[in-house]
């Protein structure tokens, strides 16, 4: 199974050591809005997400190695 954008987001946050205040610093973005998405309560918009993928130097390589890692996480 895929991961969401959402498993992406918490994983690629913890991963960085950030809380969702430290993001919102970095980004601009009210960390209330962040934990949203993180819940998948909500989908980003595409500025949203574009500023979250630089703050975390989230790159399209990333993906593809979260494709392969979450799935197997998910299976332990």
């Amino acid at each position: 199974m895929t991961p969401t954008f959402a498993e992406r987001l918490r994983l690629m946050r913890a991963k960085a050591g950030l809380s969702q205040r430290d993001l919102e610093e970095l980004t601009g973005i009210n960390f209330r809005d962040i934990s949203k998405i993180e819940q998948g309560i909500f989908l980003p918009t595409p500025d949203i997400e574009r500023r979250l993928r630089e703050a975390l130097n989230w790159t399209p390589e990333v993906d593809e190695a979260l494709d392969r890692i979450v799935p197997e996480q998910a299976t332990r």
